[in-house]
């Protein structure tokens, strides 16, 4: 009975995710979805003014280090933070050798 219920859950949660994945019925972003180019407009603005207001060559790393700046700052504080907090809570505990 447990075998089958596991089973089904995990029918159901991959049925759903190809629901929620079809470009029919689901999420509607990305290419070929009417709003794409609406939601996409920081894309060209990249492209066409990303060499001459940071002067680099490679795009991908402008944008990450100089466009995103304060947000990859952000998302490396979380990860850092994130790290610790795993760490500070799975080392072992010892206890000293007077107790």
């Amino acid at each position: 009975m447990k075998r089958a219920l596991g089973f089904l859950s995990l029918l159901v949660i991959f049925a759903s995710l190809l629901v929620a994945l079809s470009p029919e019925y689901g999420i509607k972003f990305g290419v070929g979805g009417e709003d794409w180019l609406k939601y996409r407009y920081t894309d060209n603005y990249y492209i066409e003014h990303g060499i001459e207001e940071v002067g680099g060559t490679n795009i991908v790393t402008d944008i990450v280090f100089d466009y995103r700046g304060y947000d990859t700052l952000g998302e490396a504080t979380v990860l850092f933070t994130a790290i610790a907090g795993a760490v500070a809570l799975l080392r072992p505990w010892r206890r000293e050798e007077n107790e």
